[in-house]
């Protein structure tokens, strides 16, 4: 134990004794001579680097599979026909009961002392053979004009039926409608003398139509055809019997292009004051219509034979080309364009269907659509707004117009003006927000360039429309609408001056516009309840010279479903 201590004892002592000495030998601050060694001959050696850092080496890719030939030898075996047997398997299921109902009743009154009675029944089962039928009445005992001397009621019954077979719908229908319009249109001092009395015009219609048409619609070949007959009588000398025919065809032998042939035939024999004629028309229609994405294109021809007898007609028949392109860009862009001609038919029905007090007319004559370009944009944003805007250029002939007649200033005749240039701006506007509102628009306006005619008789400048439909909750449904119509020229009559046959003056009528107002309620899934209004603005109306319309009309009534 004592040895180690006078070891460390010694050691002290050598080293402190040679730390004395360093120190008296330097002085303190001084800068001692040194030695500096540089070996050039030395080696810096790396030590060894480990195999597990080393980079795995590149394997060569290895070459693709070659061809293997194997011949295949054939072998006949005579084994029987599988036999499959199928095992009925029940399964509980219940279909959606859908609560139907054949037949429907509506029944108001308002004021004007307008009743209306509304009936139909139809079948409801699946079969063979379906039918509808229908009654209406509609009626108003006072007018806007020397009270029950213009009244006006409307009569319609109707019957469809349907038989189906295999791959084909044999269809029938017929309709009996009577109509009745007061002739009040009239000098209106006249009214003042309580023993004028206005007289009334009963028009009776009996239609009656058969046909037959392919029902499958996924098969190349597409037909429809269908034979009608109508009779059309007033309460004066018209009288108008008409049969027709018409037919069409359709090949689709893919979803790509199509091929379509429609035709048709009618023969009307018309009498009246002055006329006792019989007319015929027919048309040929082919078409050929291309399908590639979003583009469409449509050509053909049509070929119309009608007889109207006009002083520098030189042929019966004429000719037409159809030329037809769509274009979507995409969902929410695209144009079309339009470039073609037609024979619009007319009859003294058609015209009576549009001017219930025309009168007796020298001559009819079909309305020749010589030229017709057409050319917009449409398209459509998420499926809730869609927007069509065009602009239509149509040339026509024999363009029919309505003036009051020289002999009775409450009927009207037919003049003719030869050629007719009218330009067309139109808009339309679409929204629907899911099932609670529904918005839709279209606007018109047009300018007419006549040849024969001052003005474009009791035909607009310009027309807007609006439907608007709200369903705030599921039995409730409300309908707006708005109709507004303006430019309106009549041909009025002057005083006639010595040495002239007819002077005549232009009657600016006042701007039609009637606001309409429907809404109904279901108080249970059969009964319901409703309210309408027409004219709710009270405006004096006009769309026919001398021919003021109702003011204010308010009803109500209830529905019932059984």
């Amino acid at each position: 134990m004592k040895k180690p201590s006078i070891y460390f004892l010694l050691t002290g002592m050598v080293f402190w004794n040679l730390s004395g000495a360093i120190a008296q030998n330097q002085t303190k601050g001084e800068v001692a001579d040194q030695e500096f060694v540089i070996r050039k001959d030395r080696v810096l050696t790396v030590p060894t680097q480990p195999r597990i850092f080393e980079k795995i080496p590149v394997l060569p890719q290895p070459k693709g599979l070659s061809d293997f030939k194997y011949n295949v030898t054939p072998f006949s075996l005579s084994l029987p026909r599988l036999a499959l047997v199928s095992t009925p398997v029940l399964k509980n299921y219940t279909p959606t009961k859908l609560e139907l109902f054949p037949g429907f009743v509506r029944a108001c009154y308002g004021t004007y002392h307008s009743p209306l009675l509304e009936l139909r029944y139809m079948s409801t089962e699946a079969s063979e053979f379906t039918y509808a039928l229908q009654l209406n009445h509609q009626s108003f005992a006072q007018g806007p004009v020397a009270e029950e001397q213009s009244s006006q009621f409307h009569n319609h019954i109707g019957a469809d039926v349907s038989y189906f077979a295999d791959k084909v719908e044999v269809f029938g229908s017929l309709n009996l409608n009577q109509d009745n319009y007061s002739i009040y249109g009239v000098d209106a001092s006249l009214f003042e003398d309580p023993s004028f009395e206005t007289s009334s015009n009963t028009l009776n219609t009996i239609q009656f139509k058969a046909g037959v048409r392919e029902i499958q619609k996924t098969g190349n070949f597409t037909y429809e055809g269908d034979l009608n007959f109508r009779n059309f009588k007033d309460s004066f000398l018209a009288n108008e019997n008409e049969l027709g025919v018409k037919t069409s065809l359709k090949y689709r032998p893919s979803d790509d292009w199509s091929v379509k042939l429609a035709a048709s035939y009618f023969s009307t024999n018309t009498e009246d004051l002055y006329l006792l004629e019989t007319r015929s028309y027919a048309s040929l229609r082919p078409e050929f219509v291309y399908h590639y994405d979003q583009f469409k294109f449509s050509a053909g021809v049509n070929l119309i034979y009608e007889n109207d007898v006009l002083e520098e007609k030189a042929s019966d028949l004429r000719i037409f080309p159809v030329l037809k392109v769509q274009y979507l860009f995409a969902e929410e862009f695209g144009f079309f364009g339009v470039y073609s001609g037609d024979v619009q038919r007319k009859t003294y029905f058609s015209f009576v269907q549009e001017n219930p007090f025309l009168g007796p007319s020298q001559k009819l004559f079909n309305t020749i659509n010589k030229h017709h370009i057409e050319a917009g944009i449409e398209g459509q944003f998420q499926e809730k707004l869609n927007y069509k805007a065009g602009i239509n250029l149509d040339q026509f002939d024999q363009l029919h117009l309505f003036v009051n007649s020289l002999t009775d200033s409450s009927r009207f005749a037919l003049v003719y003006d030869e050629k007719v240039t009218v330009l067309n701006l139109n808009g339309e506007l679409g929204f629907k927000f899911n099932e609670l509102y529904t918005l839709a628009t279209r606007f018109d306006i047009y300018r007419y360039e006549m040849t024969l005619q001052q003005e474009a008789w009791h035909r607009p400048t310009w027309a807007l429309k609006i439907n608007n439909q709200f369903k705030p909750m599921d039995k409730l449904l409300i309908q707006a609408t708005i109709n507004l119509m303006g430019g309106v020229k009549a041909q009025g009559r002057k005083e006639i001056d010595p040495g002239l046959i007819e002077n005549f003056s232009v009657v600016n009528l006042k701007t039609i516009a009637d606001i309409q107002l429907k809404a109904d309620y279901s108080l249970t899934n059969r009964f319901a309840v409703f309210v309408e209004g027409n004219n709710l603005a009270n405006g004096a109306n006009m769309r026919w010279l001398n021919y003021p319309v109702r003011g204010v009309q308010v009803r109500g009534g209830v529905s019932f479903k059984f």
